[in-house]
């Protein structure tokens, strides 16, 4: 095992964190597919009043125009057989498995950590508003005094010890679980980042002040948990950030790179409502921890994978998923960036577990004993959650070409299993993966529908109030066209683009300012209107084409039509 064993942090070694290092521990992922290894999975199987009630009836969707129908069959069943399929609010108003069946990882729990931003996050997609601010107060009802918010509610468990002995924990009172039973505590710095996430993309979809000025005080106190995670020497602790084997003790590059974002949108939500004092500290946590990420992680030409306090940074892994994580959340320094990119790009497909993004690392075999306790090597497998990243990083880098084909090999996989994704999806010798974990699972739907709009079409919905598409697609797409809706903040906006037409509808009762980032060649100067409602102005700048739109009804919307 290759690892730098230089300090980080000037003088003596210090142990940074009181952990438990007993690897030869034996330890469960919380929701584990073995199901019949531990109390805690049996129980979160068992169905509450013996069965599950009928959901209600899933809405339509606005699925989007584009010239691949692979791509918006995909997305259609990602939709509304998996997504939508999971909301019930038999259970309570807001609530979501993570299950299209809601009964996979067991009927009435939630799992606000990782799940339930991938879930909210596509569900504000597909204009479930309500229902995701329905599940914020439910969550946020479980976050305590200080800051500290659950990995799983899980209801018929309230109060008992789950586990495996000698690694057990206890179910709080309240249903929720806090701390893991594994050695090191995986999975403890994953819960305020994703409640941070989730109260960003509401507020992004929605601007509605009064919820921000309501909740950011809770947002602020996740984000001061978070803080206390770090060690005396600037690092996250909390081990494994998505993954709990290999546990990835102590300090996982990953987790730096959630905890730098994770405080930037939360200076960004206090900068909204003038809070610039709380804005100046999270935006210098936020440089203190990319400064020690950045340097300290950094192995040449690419970055640790992990910091274990007996071993050194661990990186024998070959990539691994927090290379990509460097890209997409702009931590990387310039230099970094430009050494390792080239790296990612020509080696990708060794993140491809079977054909299926997106593994963890390009050398699952080199991996040791010692970094697992428990037999099995469950987390060495393509997982939705990496998925993400990497076409994060893809769309910053305006890589068309990888975006798209990881799309294609996930509607694919999709396609083979009915329109079924499973959890985790394990290497073969050949293109076809194995498949492993709960049925129906929704983190590759929720995820494809997220990536189709954040990253394929490049919808970004800014804090200023402005809507500007930049979309990642190759060059066919702008040749034959393309578009789709956008439902946020009580606008419908419909767009179809091409190379030189545009075409915008919009309805709503207040003002959208909406750019467009436009293909290489078509200059924003460049542009005439054709037709248009009264009211709508056309403006361009060195980068986007900006067009004000009027408020309209939806019997009269407004319209405007552009050509070069």
């Amino acid at each position: 095992m290759e690892t730098r064993d230089h300090e980080i942090c000037a003088g003596p070694s210090l142990p940074c964190g009181d952990l438990n290092r007993d690897s030869g521990a034996l330890m469960y992922r919380f929701r584990s597919s073995v199901l019949v290894l531990t109390l805690f999975v049996v129980a979160i199987c068992v169905h509450v009043a013996g069965a599950r009630e009928p959901a209600a009836e899933v809405p339509s969707i606005d699925v989007p125009d584009l010239p691949d129908p692979e791509l918006v069959e995909t997305y259609r069943h990602a939709a509304s057989d998996n997504v939508l399929a999971a909301v019930n609010p038999q259970v309570f108003v807001g609530y979501f498995s993570v299950c299209a069946d809601g009964q996979g990882f067991g009927y009435g729990n939630s799992y606000p950590s990782l799940d339930g931003h991938q879930m909210s996050a596509a569900l504000l997609w597909l204009n479930q508003v309500e229902t995701v601010k329905a599940n914020w107060e439910y969550v946020r009802t479980f976050q305590r005094s200080n800051g500290q918010l659950p990995l799983a509610i899980l209801p018929a468990l309230a109060g008992q010890r789950i586990g495996v002995e000698p690694a057990m924990s206890t179910v709080d009172a309240n249903g929720g679980l806090y701390e893991h039973w594994v050695p090191g505590n995986p999975l403890a710095a994953l819960a305020s980042p994703t409640f941070i996430q989730n109260a960003d993309v509401i507020y992004r979809h929605t601007l509605d002040r009064d919820w921000l000025a309501a909740n950011l005080d809770r947002v602020n106190l996740s984000a001061d948990y978070l803080t206390s995670l770090a060690n005396t020497c600037g690092l996250i602790e909390g081990a494994g950030y998505y993954i709990e084997r290999p546990v990835r003790i102590a300090a996982d590059g990953v987790a730096q790179c959630h905890a730098i974002d994770a405080f930037r949108r939360v200076a960004a939500l206090n900068r909204v409502l003038s809070r610039d004092g709380a804005a100046e500290r999270y935006e210098a946590l936020a440089r203190r921890t990319a400064d020690r990420f950045v340097t300290d992680f950094w192995a040449e030409d690419h970055f640790a994978e992990y910091w274990h306090p007996a071993r050194g940074f661990i990186t024998s892994h070959g990539l691994t998923d927090v290379d990509w994580a460097a890209l997409a959340m702009d931590v990387a320094t310039p230099s970094q960036q430009a050494r390792l990119w080239p790296a990612l790009r020509t080696g990708a497909s060794a993140f491809y577990y079977g054909g299926m993004p997106t593994g963890i690392s390009t050398h699952p075999e080199r991996y040791e004993d010692w970094e697992f306790t428990h037999p099995d090597r469950h987390d060495l497998a393509a997982m939705g959650r990496v998925w993400y990243v990497e076409c994060w990083a893809r769309c910053r880098l305006g890589d068309a070409a990888g975006l798209l084909d990881t799309l294609h090999r996930v509607a694919r996989e999709g396609k083979r299993s009915g329109y079924s994704w499973r959890e985790r999806y394990y290497p073969t010798d050949g293109d076809v993966p194995v498949p492993a974990g709960a049925e129906k699972y929704c983190e590759y739907p929720a995820n494809f529908v997220r990536i189709v709009n954040q990253f394929l079409l490049g919808v970004d919905l800014r804090l200023d109030g402005t809507i500007v598409l930049a979309p990642r697609v190759p060059d066919d797409y702008w040749a034959r066209g393309f578009g789709h809706v956008v439902r946020a903040r009580g606008a419908l906006v419909r767009y179809h683009l091409q190379r030189d037409r545009i075409a915008i509808s919009s309805v709503g009762p207040r003002e959208v300012k909406l750019g467009l980032c436009l293909p290489a060649g078509a200059a924003p100067h460049a542009w005439r209107t054709v037709a248009s409602t009264a009211g709508c102005s056309v403006q361009g700048d060195e980068r986007i084409l900006w067009l004000t739109l009027p408020p309209a009804a939806a019997e009269t919307p407004c319209q405007i039509s552009l050509a070069r």
